[in-house]
């Protein structure tokens, strides 16, 4: 009776340690024939290489799991994506490239005309990126608009090519005017764009950037300062001596016609005194389309008889 009742003790302490096992290393057994299942699977096909399945061991019941957020321990420190991390087919678009030249003649027999010229090359990528990216060139006025998803409204003109398949393309437009490009690259892994405000200058090509000064400034010049977005400009006449019927204008024009940029001022003094005499005007950059503007100065004096005229191109700088 003694013996049946140890061996019955034995087996029970013999279940919980059992049952305790079973408790303890759960994860471990389900893991294991997961593993075990799936190796099966894979080697039902005639031609499945071997993989082996990576199995996560606890060496203690209370260990745990480290893989995406851990409960404990430390899983290495978060960096931030540097562009040779970024994975191949993400498209991130290099400088955008382009040359200008003068119209064909036969085109524009009025000069009036100018090419921006896109080549093979004009766009690139960082990274390779999948031969079916679309590659789209926009072409407007400074009321085109870029929106978040890479659409674009109010384009005057647009070009659709792949990264396969973009050989260049030339844009024929006025010339010394301004004109807004977007290009934009896009691929099921993401969006890259980029803006460029351009233009072929003919009357513009010598333009003075400013600041400038033009003249001489200790008898008739001409200065322009930009603050914020105004391109401020100034006539200056320093007179020797005392005189009469002083005119002093200023007008800032389009370089291709007598459209006004900065309206036209005009000083008048019947007797002018002796000294510098001065006189202002001023435009916004956002207003305008054109690459410079023509900018005159006109003089004319009665006593001392003087009259003179100044002229300069400026670059209108972009907004």
């Amino acid at each position: 009776m003694k013996t049946q009742k140890q061996s019955t003790k034995h087996l029970v302490r013999l279940l919980q340690r059992s049952i305790q096992f079973v408790r303890w290393n759960l994860l471990v057994l389900l893991i294991t024939g997961l593993s075990l299942f799936l190796l099966r699977c894979k080697g039902m096909t005639s031609d499945a290489d071997t993989q082996l399945v990576p199995i996560l061991l606890a060496s203690e019941s209370n260990t745990a799991s480290q893989l995406g957020g851990s409960q404990g321990g430390s899983v290495g420190t978060e960096s931030p994506i540097a562009v040779d991390d970024l994975p191949v087919g993400i498209p991130i678009l290099n400088e955008i490239t382009y040359i200008t030249n003068n119209a064909n003649p036969a085109d524009d027999p009025y000069s009036t005309k100018g090419l921006l010229q896109f080549q093979k090359t004009s766009v690139s990528f960082q990274k390779p990126v999948p031969e079916n990216t679309e590659v789209t060139l926009y072409f407007g006025k400074k009321n085109m608009e870029l929106h978040p998803d890479g659409t674009v409204t109010n384009a005057l003109e647009s070009l659709k090519r792949t990264a396969a398949n973009f050989s260049g393309y030339t844009y024929l437009t006025d010339a010394d005017k301004k004109v807004k490009v977007f290009v934009v690259a896009k691929n099921e892994f993401g969006l890259s764009t980029k803006q460029l405000t351009i233009g072929h200058p003919r009357n513009c090509a010598d333009a003075m950037k400013i600041p400038a000064t033009w003249g001489n400034c200790d008898d008739h010049c001409i200065t322009a300062t930009k603050v914020g977005e105004t391109v401020e400009l100034t006539a200056n006449y320093n007179l020797p001596s005392q005189g009469n019927s002083l005119h002093l204008d200023l007008v800032g024009l389009s370089p291709r016609s007598s459209e006004t940029i900065a309206p036209t001022v005009d000083l008048e003094i019947p007797i002018p005194s002796a000294g510098l005499h001065t006189t202002k005007t001023s435009f916004n950059i956002n207003d305008k389309d054109f690459l410079c503007t023509k900018v005159v100065s006109f003089l004319i004096i009665e006593q001392p008889l003087r009259s003179a005229i100044l002229q300069v191109y400026l670059s209108i700088p972009n907004d």
